[in-house]
């Protein structure tokens, strides 16, 4: 987001605010039917309230001015451990879990972000719990115990946090590219924190420095609030009153940086970063001047919509077309008070890592290009045109993040234009425009390569990540000075996809989706919009195939297909994209599926270029090798997840019988374009197909894209009838265990629990049994013990089977004994079930059941439980209003019999890190690995391994 220069914001504010007799009005879409109110309390603190009487969810977002930017030299990630400490205790409410069993327990969620310039704290919850909610919260700003006891353990926490991302690539990388900054400018300095950072050295204690930073910075002039709720805005700015009026106001002001970001005479430079995936990344970077206080004429936006388009004769189309680049992007990386910087990044083919500076070349020859024909007034009216359109039908965000973009908007934009400041353009100016493209020269570079086998000579401490900065030499710099521009290169021509009819169709509402048309094998449901109001709509079709996934090979030949279409369509899609249109294929165990959404009125043209396409690819064998070795690398890279995201993915492994990533990476090595020839067809025929138009769609139009889609995917034997894909049942009173390995450092533990059958009235039990448990879990494995900083209990249904799923990663703490905690709390919940009061009882029901009953707030969300809905056979649309009948009929004995017998299906997913010796990893390996593949054989029909 582009923000603006506090003094031109406080300006802007005040010349609004003068002409303005009463309160600043919020411009606001057409449909929109929120209330808003800006106010300020007499501490300083600013606000908005938004009133939307349909909402069933309340959202709270606090925003403080101060980040990582001001963390004292000596106490790198700082900031960020205070963020962690508010939620543990204040003096109105000093349980260390209070604020977040209270959330969670009233159908919620609560979070915290700490960045460079702020630091964002957000809840929803169930709406009529928004007043003790936000007290609870409030207290965070007014009166934080900051426990002694805490301040020790969450210390651990963080260092948690920390370690979870030793092996990320994404974070490493970001701490190397430091290296290359001014080391007197703190977006240079480590921001996360450790126990190294965070430790009570030199008798100083780390509290009084948390003291002393809360004092200094957590003032209400350096607050700003979003509140969302059905109360009216004269309810809720009475309660905002009443709440944060307490917040002292300390009259403090906001770290800047006063340093440049790059000490003068770095740049041009060269960065090699070198990575743990195998990947080959290439980033050109400027810095250029600040970028806030233009946020109306958005010089950087409209350069990146030009640099970073991928239709016809764009940068990236021309790379394609050389075999060089897989993708690209640009944008703006940092927007400072004093300085921004602008980056163009791209992912390398391997022939690309090769021809670095001929890419480097083609990218300055665009910029180039851009500088003698692409400043045009007529592509910014047309960016202006498309972004009043989407403003105009601008769907409010769902209530907790449009409080969280809100708080975080406000110091930033004018009141007026707190909604409107990304959708609105102001004057065309050419010649700023220019200023900022003309920065964009070889002699302001920083060139960075990420990827393996780069040469290094530093190691960043940290993170441990080779890096080396070099010089660029004269000789590349003068010929990217001139660089020879490729005739195929022009700036985007008109947008063809553009809505022209926006316009709403006038049909009969129904209360849900009806069949309208149909032939053997093939039905299209169809519901129209009455809610939403958008001349927008859904169309979706699953393609039904029994070749899907019966192998390996067949498994990525899916892939290999669909990947196939959507690259040869990339230009094509990129424009409807700018134009507001979606587009998704995909395959999955059952088929493939498209997903088509945004504008209505040219969906029929962009569904018969994808279909068109889908039936007749063009299979080029170039295109196939790049894909394919994308494919190849992403299998190879699944091994650097975080632990428990590869637990995640073995369980699902086992459970839907699906192919191992070993499996595939080995039916990858023998795939070619020829097997990909006599595939996609068998992967059309025979099939069955199951659309769903959802929306601003007239029934006869509608009607005509479903037989487009029939005709000419033309389906020689419709009418195979789909089996769901079946869950691996679990065996009683036979807990199995299954190790991973991983060159992680952490260690995971995933306990999945599974239900016994499939019926909702189990899976509103299972439910509401991981509704109760979810907080104690982490309070006691997190809060309490400190085995790690990814730490939760989570409902966990595969297709239709209901399951609980605990998990743990552990910098220290081995799966032997996560194993045995997770036994001890089963028990102590199990014990505390039996004796759980019937008012406790019933607010847990009513926690889950705001959640399953969560208003839909878009016409997309509603779409995607109507497709799942139609996934499930569930032709009466009903599932909501069963689960939530099932669950008010829960007893306190029907949960404490439902935990028993989740009792009696376990399998443990864990991998051991650093956290034991070599010799127990490789014993442990044993476990119950062929146990597994006998049942995935017997129940789901897969080969043993």
């Amino acid at each position: 987001m582009l923000r603006l220069h506090r003094s031109s914001a406080f300006m802007l504010f005040l010349l609004f605010w003068m002409a303005t007799p009463l309160r600043a009005e919020i411009i606001k879409g057409p449909l929109d039917t929120r209330e808003y109110r800006y106010l300020q309390l007499d501490n300083g603190l600013r606000a908005v309230v938004v009133s939307d009487p349909h909402a069933d969810k309340a959202a709270v977002s606090m925003n403080v001015q101060v980040g990582s930017n001001a963390n004292p030299v000596n106490r790198p990630g700082l900031a960020h451990f205070l963020e962690h400490m508010l939620f543990l205790g204040t003096q109105k409410y000093p349980q260390a879990d209070s604020y977040q069993q209270f959330i969670s327990s009233h159908g919620g969620t609560h979070n915290a972000f700490t960045a460079y310039e702020n630091t964002n704290y957000f809840f929803d919850v169930k709406a009529s719990a928004l007043p003790e909610a936000i007290d609870r919260f409030g207290q965070f700003f007014i009166a934080p115990l900051l426990t002694p006891e805490y301040v020790d353990r969450e210390r651990h926490a963080v260092h948690s946090e920390y370690q979870a991302k030793l092996r990320d690539d994404g974070r490493r990388s970001f701490e190397a590219l430091k290296q290359a900054f001014n080391p007197e400018h703190h977006y240079s300095h480590f921001a996360v924190g450790s126990l190294d950072t965070l430790s009570n050295a030199d008798d100083t204690s780390i509290r009084e420095e948390l003291i002393r930073f809360y004092e200094r910075y957590y003032s209400a002039n350096l607050m700003t609030l979003a509140v969302i709720g059905p109360q009216s805005t004269d309810q809720l700015e009475t309660l905002v009153r009443q709440t944060f009026a307490p917040v002292q106001n300390r009259n403090a002001s906001e770290y800047v940086d006063q340093a440049p970001l790059f000490v003068e005479g770095r740049l041009p430079a060269q960065l090699h970063i070198e990575t743990l995936r195998e990947t080959r990344v290439l980033s050109l970077s400027f810095p250029l001047p600040p970028i806030r206080e233009h946020w109306q004429q958005k010089p950087l936006y409209y350069l990146s919509s030009l640099i970073g388009y991928e239709g016809k004769g764009s940068l990236l189309s021309l790379l394609k077309q050389k075999g060089w680049v897989r993708s690209l992007s640009s944008s703006p990386a940092m927007s400072l008070p004093k300085q921004s910087m602008f980056q163009i990044q791209m992912e390398l083919t391997e022939a690309g890592w090769q021809a670095i500076d001929q890419v480097t070349n083609d990218t300055f020859a665009f910029i180039e290009t851009l500088r003698r024909s692409g400043i045009k007034a007529e592509l910014f009216d047309e960016e202006r045109q498309l972004a009043n359109v989407q403003f105009q039908f601008r769907m409010p965000g769902d209530p907790v993040h449009e409080v969280m973009r809100l708080a975080q908007a406000l110091p930033h934009y004018p009141v007026a234009n707190l909604l409107n400041a990304d959708y609105h353009f102001g004057a065309f100016d050419a010649d700023l425009v220019q200023r900022y493209l003309d920065a964009m020269r070889p002699d302001n570079l920083l060139l960075t390569l990420e990827g393996q086998e780069l040469y290094t000579n530093e190691v960043e401490p940290r993170y441990q990540t080779a890096y080396a900065i070099q010089p660029i030499n004269e000789q590349r710099l003068e010929r990217w000075q001139n660089p020879s521009i490729d005739e195929r290169l022009h700036v985007r021509q008109h947008n063809p996809f553009i809505a022209e009819q926006l316009t709403l169709v006038e049909t009969e509402p129904h209360p849900h989706p009806k069949a309208i048309w149909s032939q053997p094998g093939s039905v299209l449901w169809y519901l129209p919009d009455s809610e939403f109001k958008r001349p927008k709509a859904d169309f979706y079709f699953s393609l039904l195939s029994p070749v899907a996934s019966q192998s390996a090979q067949s498994t990525l030949l899916a892939q290999l297909y669909t990947r196939m279409v959507l690259d040869q369509l990339n230009e094509p899609l990129y424009d409807a994209a700018l134009a507001g249109l979606s587009v998704s294929l995909y395959p999955h165990l059952q088929g493939l599926s498209f997903k088509l959404g945004g504008f209505s009125d040219k969906q029929p043209l962009l569904l018969k270029t994808v279909i068109d396409t889908m039936r007749h690819p063009t299979l080029e064998a170039e295109r196939f090798i790049r894909i394919r070795d994308q494919l190849r690398e992403e299998l190879e890279n699944a091994a650097q997840e975080k632990p428990y995201t590869q637990a995640f993915g073995h369980l699902y492994t086992h459970l839907l019988g699906s192919w191992t990533r070993e499996q595939k990476l080995a039916a990858l090595q023998e795939v070619t374009l020829e097997d990909l020839r006599a595939f996609y067809p068998k992967l059309l025929e025979p099939a069955g197909l199951r659309l769903i138009a959802h929306g601003n769609l007239a029934p006869d139009t509608a009607t005509r894209m479903a037989q487009t889609v029939s005709s000419t995917l033309q389906p020689a034997q419709l009418g195979w009838l789909a089996e769901p894909p079946h869950v691996l049942s679990l065996p009683e009173n036979e807990p199995l265990i299954d190790t991973f390995l991983t060159e992680h450092t952490d260690a995971s533990a995933l306990l999945y629990l599974q239900s016994p059958d499939e019926t909702l009235q189990t899976r509103a039990a299972v439910a509401l049994i991981s509704e109760i448990i979810a907080t104690p879990f982490y309070s006691r494995l997190r809060t309490e013990k400190q085995y790690g900083y990814i730490v939760f209990a989570n409902f966990m249904p595969v297709r239709e089977r209901a399951g609980i799923a605990l998990i743990v990663q552990s910098p220290g703490t081995d799966p032997f004994v996560l194993a045995s905690e997770y036994t001890r709390f089963l028990e102590d919940m199990s014990a505390q079930l039996n004796t759980l009061g019937d008012d406790e009882l019933d607010r847990y029901k009513q926690s889950l059941l705001s959640r399953i009953n969560q208003r839909d707030t878009s016409l997309n969300e509603r779409t995607s439980r109507y497709w799942r809905e139609l996934d499930r056979g569930n032709l009466n649309f009903d599932t909501r209003d069963q689960l939530s009948e099932h669950t008010r009929n829960l007893s306190r004995e029907d949960l404490s019999a439902m935990l028993e017998k989740l009792l009696t299906r376990q399998l443990l997913i864990r991998n051991f890190g650093a956290t034991v010796e070599k010799d127990v990893k490789q014993q442990a390996q044993q476990d119950d690995a062929a146990r597994l593949d006998t049942l995935k054989q017997d129940q789901l029909g897969v080969p043993l391994s």
